[in-house]
């Protein structure tokens, strides 16, 4: 009678580790398949920015917390105008990257301008999250508390990534940031227009206007 009861008792733990076995290559095989998920995402929206950034004319509005920006770019000229909220500061960046020129006017409280040493970063926003590098795309993938759903950001179809107390709204046909929020507060929204920028649009400023600044 001993052995048929040790029997059975070990037919009940080969049951129970069998399912214990199905139940972890389940769990493996759908943590995988998020991780998939998430890392192709993640690939298409690195592919439709950099298809986004092979364009030679567009602009930008940007408005954070604290500024307000406009880009444009005109082949290979730049122009960034930037004013502080609630404050008489005002910038404009300059800068033809063909030729090497750039220079940063100071519109307030005089007239100044000096120029811009290393050149200037006025390319089209960038992910909070640096998706470029492979590995880095494969380690977001893989991170639990980095989540990628669905949504809409005003009439815009949206990928949203959530992660560390912020959200990005990435817009599905481009592959651009459309807006930054952190613990639920908006910290900067995005308008983007790629049409034909006219030459007035890019103008360096009237250098004459301004005062050198040594």
């Amino acid at each position: 009678m001993k052995e048929k009861v040790k029997t059975k008792t070990e037919k009940k733990k080969g049951i129970t580790l069998k399912r214990l076995i199905i139940f972890v290559f389940i769990l493996v095989m759908a943590i995988g398949l998020i991780i998939g998920v998430k890392w192709r995402i993640l690939y298409n929206i690195q592919e439709l920015n950099d298809s986004k950034r092979m364009e030679t004319q567009w602009y930008y509005h940007s408005e954070a917390d604290t500024t307000i920006m406009d880009v444009y770019r005109k082949g290979s000229i730049y122009k960034t105008e930037l004013k502080q909220k609630g404050k008489d500061i005002a910038l404009t960046y300059w800068e033809n990257k063909q030729t090497g020129e750039a220079y940063v006017f100071f519109e307030n409280p005089t007239k100044k301008y000096q120029r811009a040493e290393g050149g200037i970063i006025t390319d089209l926003p960038m992910m909070e999250y640096y998706t470029e590098d492979e590995k880095v795309r494969v380690q977001m993938a893989a991170m639990p508390n980095i989540i990628i759903t669905t949504g809409k950001y005003g009439e815009k179809d949206c990928y949203i990534i959530s992660g560390f107390g912020g959200k990005e709204y990435i817009e599905k046909a481009t592959g651009l940031v459309l807006a930054t929020q952190h613990n639920n507060e908006e910290t900067r929204k995005i308008n983007y227009e790629f049409r034909t920028i006219t030459d007035e649009e890019i103008a360096m400023p009237d250098i004459n206007q301004y005062e050198i600044i040594e």
